[in-house]
């Protein structure tokens, strides 16, 4: 039979009468996906809910205006939960069994950001609801560990390193101090002029912003040595210093920036910091910065090939200290420079008296030194104290009561609709696979010639009754 020709009226005569086989076909469908759907191991499903705050400032004490935190937080966090390390964690925590391993754990778990929000949601499922409360639960806690002593990490090596400077420099003072004595002493000289005096403060408080400068870059190295031993744990490359400092781009950007901090610190000494002049530079200066940001982004992106997420934390945290290193750098450059013209100015004294005006400003140093490095001190000892995670849970994970697999009612029902077309399509496809002659066309078509005459389908059991009523009727 030609189902191309075939309508809508004889659609459903196929229909009628291979209703028996459709029915049929529907019965076994909805029957094996009953049975299946009731005999299968439910499967529960825990879910978790954190949030992810906006990470506040960089926590180094010198480095204003650059945050340590890379780009895509949610989105490294979601990797983070899934590395080795806390996956090792939660399944020691979970006291999982040896068969349940890190791969396996890894592809079960379901960590998805909230649309339009700040949340994640962290789910699993398991035959055992009592084994994804735990599991979940375990993550959340195991993460959240973690994120507190990544972000103190870095103020306690903050805190370590200026504690380290405070004793270099409160050594040094106690000499310089009996230095001066010792010569005001031996040389009778008490004080100098008042010009002199001003002299040796604007000299003191320049070569006081160069010692803060060249503690933050010493600093800042030693934060770039720890990310570097970091990132070789976590077997990946990183770039050197040097790569960065050979680029061409970045030579330049280093140079525009000396500049304009010897702008900057000229601009300072004749205005305040609200003059339109300084704001200019100023504005110039993050300008240059941002520009430079994005060159050391560069040049580290062309050199490491890392899917690692911790290694992609640690990378935005290098991009932010090599800029910072590049800043220092030309601000101390800067302020070089003014203390030599300075100093040019004062070596018109006389010998002793130059000698003591060194004495004095060496004195005057330290003394302010230590008292900023005293107050950096306990700003980080309560900085470190304070320090949280920016990670915390909304809702723990439930013991879940009803399974999500397998869902009965909408399994049956879902088994209606196909066994309906399965039956419905296996009975078309009799149909077209039956090459039997039904019609005069079907035998015109088979033999080639017309049909004389057509005999008509009489039932049997109806011909014999009419046959007898006509025989009585005669009688």
């Amino acid at each position: 039979m030609d189902m191309e020709e075939m309508d809508l009226r004889e659609y459903w005569e196929i229909i009628i009468k291979k209703r028996v086989l459709i029915l049929v076909v529907l019965f076994l469908v909805v029957l094996a996906v009953t049975i299946y759907s009731l005999v299968a191991t439910p499967i529960y499903e825990a879910t978790t809910t954190v949030i992810v705050q906006e990470q506040g400032a960089s926590q180094m004490l010198f480095l204003d205006g650059f945050s340590n935190m890379g780009k895509n937080q949610a989105q490294n966090y979601i990797q983070i939960m899934k590395s080795r390390n806390i996956l090792e964690q939660v399944h020691d925590r979970a006291g999982l069994s040896e068969e349940y391993d890190l791969i396996k754990l890894a592809k079960k778990l379901n960590i998805q950001p909230v649309q339009g929000s700040d949340l994640l949601a962290i789910s699993i499922q398991s035959s055992d609801p009592e084994e994804a409360q735990l599991i979940v639960n375990s993550l959340a806690d195991v993460f959240i560990n973690w994120n507190t002593l990544y972000r103190q990490d870095d103020v306690r090596s903050a805190r370590e390193f200026i504690q380290r400077q405070l004793i270099t420099v409160e050594e040094n003072l106690k000499l310089a101090e009996e230095n001066l004595k010792q010569f005001r002493e031996d040389e009778k000289l008490l004080s100098p002029t008042e010009e002199t005096i001003a002299g040796i403060g604007q000299l003191a408080n320049l070569e006081k912003l160069q010692a803060e400068a060249d503690i933050a870059i010493r600093e800042t190295q030693e934060r770039i040595e720890r990310v570097h031993a970091k990132l070789s744990a976590e077997e990946e490359t990183f770039v050197s210093s040097t790569t960065i400092g050979e680029n061409a781009f970045v030579t330049q950007y280093r140079a525009r920036l000396a500049d304009l901090e010897i702008s900057l610190s000229g601009a300072r000494e004749k205005y305040t910091d609200l003059h339109p002049s300084v704001l200019a530079i100023q504005a110039e200066i993050e300008d240059i910065k941002e520009k430079l940001a994005d060159q050391v982004e560069r040049v580290i992106g062309t050199e490491t090939r890392t899917v690692n997420p911790i290694h992609r934390e640690l990378y935005g945290s290098l991009i932010d200290l090599e800029v910072g290193l590049n800043a220092y750098h030309a601000r101390k450059l800067a302020l070089q420079e003014i203390i030599d013209s300075t100093e040019d100015k004062l070596g018109l004294l006389p010998q002793k008296e130059l000698q003591l005006v060194r004495l004095m400003r060496d004195s005057k140093v330290l003394e302010e030194l230590y008292v900023m490095l005293r107050t950096k001190v306990e700003e980080t000892r309560i900085t470190e104290a304070m320090q949280t995670a920016d990670v915390h849970v909304i809702d723990t994970a439930l013991l879940p009561e009803l399974p999500v697999k397998p869902r009965v009612k909408l399994n049956i029902a879902i088994s209606i609709v196909l066994g309906a077309f399965l039956g419905v399509g296996l009975a078309f496809l009799i149909e077209f696979m039956d090459n039997t002659v039904k019609t005069k066309e079907d035998a015109e078509r088979l033999l080639g010639i017309p049909v004389l005459g057509q005999i008509p389908d009489f039932d049997f059991g109806k011909s014999m009754e009419k046959r007898k009523i006509f025989t009585r009727k005669r009688v």
